[in-house]
């Protein structure tokens, strides 16, 4: 954990931020509550937390398909500039099998999301 995230936290507690037992889903970071919202520092984003046998409130899909079509796109950007600089066939086949995976997940995203 970066010293620049521990300050993040030390300063949600100081504002009043509750620390919870439960982690981002996302990067493992520890969740904070500030209010009736529950709060990533390192993701800096809102997290919502959905019990066995709920449903997911209808806006939050939309924003996790988002989120992990823009992961995704990150991904795919890493890949190609892997690929750029590599010689050996074999991990040049693996790299392609990793594309066709991130490809094949956006293209059913974008189905999802239409």
């Amino acid at each position: 954990m970066s010293e620049e995230n521990i300050k993040k936290m030390a300063d949600m507690l100081r504002r009043g931020a509750s620390l919870l037992s439960q982690s981002c889903p996302q990067c493992g970071s520890p969740l904070f509550k500030i209010k009736d919202e529950i709060f990533c520092p390192t993701c800096e984003k809102k997290v919502v937390i959905v019990k066995e046998g709920e449903t997911i409130p209808p806006n939050v899909g939309g924003f996790m398909v988002s989120d992990l079509s823009g992961v995704l796109y990150d991904k795919l950007r890493e890949t190609v500039e892997s690929i750029k600089n590599e010689s050996d066939p074999g991990r040049l086949q693996e790299l392609l099998r990793v594309i066709v995976g991130i490809l094949d997940a956006l293209e059913r995203f974008r189905r999802i999301s239409q």
